[in-house]
């Protein structure tokens, strides 16, 4: 039995509508971005009408809205890295859990297969469908960037853009699969899952808000793919890349050594 090919095929749906709804998005909204910046004036009228806090949490700051990168930074990236890490953890826990759901963790059990062969193939799967969501939602926002008439743009930076949501939702897959491990129930591993991501999201923002709590900012994610960081710098920090993969390495392994042990309830 291919363990590998059997997650593979059960769970397409769920990144076809995910990937289509985030590949369409991205598409209409650098659409968009022409006769926005045909209006200079009125979209600087725009942001400052904007609070402040509204400003900083959307990186207003740093990214200039007439700018087609800034404009994308802004109004679609978060959205990808957001509703992506969302899509990221159902399918982490999702993976891990709805085997004793479904009651056919007995069936898997019982071949010939070695636990760690199970959660092996199992996170392979996940990688892999992550590894196609970005990389579809990647082309597609690549393409209309090059058949919209958006200007000049750093096509290295706009790599970036759409490479350092792949890191963030690679921890969320990666929490959600641990997670999936003291739940008996794929409904619980799916909301605690969904919780982190909305939790640590919220987390962030509240960091971005106030200087008193700035410091949260470093135990979420989100804040080692901000998208106005690559704004500014052209690129994504490395050291946050290694630290993002590590950090998901790691829950990997950890999540392989428990689940080794682990007494399944058959």
């Amino acid at each position: 039995m291919n363990i590998l090919i059997r997650e593979l095929k059960s769970n397409y749906r769920g990144l076809l509508i995910w990937g289509l709804a985030l590949m369409l998005l991205n598409i209409w909204m650098v659409s968009m971005f022409p006769s926005f910046a045909a209006d200079g004036a009125g979209l600087a009228e725009m942001v400052d009408m904007f609070p402040p806090g509204m400003i900083k949490v959307f990186g207003l700051d740093i990214m200039a809205m007439d700018d087609p990168l800034g404009f994308y930074g802004a109004e679609a990236y978060f959205m990808v890295v957001l509703f992506g890490s969302i899509y990221a953890a159902i399918l982490g826990s999702g993976i891990l859990a709805k085997e004793q759901d479904d009651k056919t963790i007995e069936f898997l059990l019982a071949k010939p297969v070695s636990r760690l062969h199970i959660i092996g193939e199992k996170a392979l799967a996940w990688i892999i469908y992550l590894v196609l969501f970005n990389l579809g939602i990647g082309l597609a926002t690549w393409l209309s960037f090059e058949l919209f008439d958006v200007g000049e743009f750093s096509r290295t930076t706009l790599f970036w853009m759409l490479t350092a949501p792949l890191l963030v939702h690679l921890v969320f897959a990666s929490l959600g699969f641990f997670s999936a491990l003291f739940f008996t129930r794929r409904k619980s591993a799916l909301s605690v899952s969904i919780g982190l991501v909305l939790g640590l999201y919220f987390i962030n923002t509240i960091a971005l808000l106030s200087e008193n709590v700035e410091f949260l900012r470093w135990l979420t994610p989100f804040h080692y793919a901000d998208a106005a960081d690559i704004f500014s710098d052209g690129a994504l920090h490395p050291g946050y890349a290694l630290l993002l993969l590590g950090f998901a390495l790691l829950l990997c392994i950890v999540t392989g050594a428990i689940y080794r042990r682990k007494n399944i309830t058959l």
